[in-house]
């Protein structure tokens, strides 16, 4: 998401703040009509991109070993690798269950070993349920200046720009990435 609303404002960061505000509205209006018709076209459980992943990993799960040493504790042999997955408190040694909130290769290879759904294993802000809430709220666009109704207190304030120094040489146009980004 970071990259592609990068991106999308490239161009528009060079507008003045009103315009660049309303260009941001735009988009996130267009973003959030578009989610929405994803998210009602769905057939799935959970929405496109989790099942995506959820799907990925159960290709993956395929070619692994479960061995249970209690019925919530699990050993699956990955790849010459030793993993433990504890279905009570959803969490995988390789701790992909735990970030994603949805089950790894390891969890699914234990899932499929007990005939358990998948489903009460993912969290449920992954449903699609939670994601038409999501997009249920409309963005409004903003009325036309004329009709602003301003108090004159706040008329009267004065906004000045913040003390900053100004350095020396041509000012940058992107960031500088830390080390983690690169």
């Amino acid at each position: 998401m970071r990259s592609q609303s990068t991106a999308a404002l490239k161009a528009a960061r060079e507008l003045p703040v009103m315009p660049l505000l309303d260009h941001i509205r735009q988009l996130i209006g267009r973003w959030n009509v578009t989610n929405l018709k994803n998210a009602v076209e769905s057939f799935t459980d959970l929405g496109k991109k989790y099942d995506t992943m959820l799907m990925d990993n159960l290709e993956v799960s395929h070619q692994m070993k479960v061995t249970p040493s209690t019925s919530y504790l699990y050993s699956v042999l990955d790849k010459g690798k030793q993993r433990m997955v504890f279905l009570k408190d959803r969490t995988c040694s390789c701790r992909r269950f735990q970030l994603d909130e949805l089950p790894c290769a390891h969890a699914w290879a234990v899932l499929k070993y007990k005939f358990i759904d998948h489903i009460e294993y993912c969290s449920v802000y992954y449903t699609r349920k939670y994601l038409l809430k999501t997009y249920e709220i409309p963005i409004y666009p903003v009325p036309d200046e004329n009709t602003w109704k301003i108090l004159a207190e706040v008329l009267n304030e004065k906004v000045l720009p913040p003390d900053v120094t100004k350095t020396i040489g041509r000012p940058r146009k992107g960031r500088c990435k830390p080390i983690s980004e690169r």
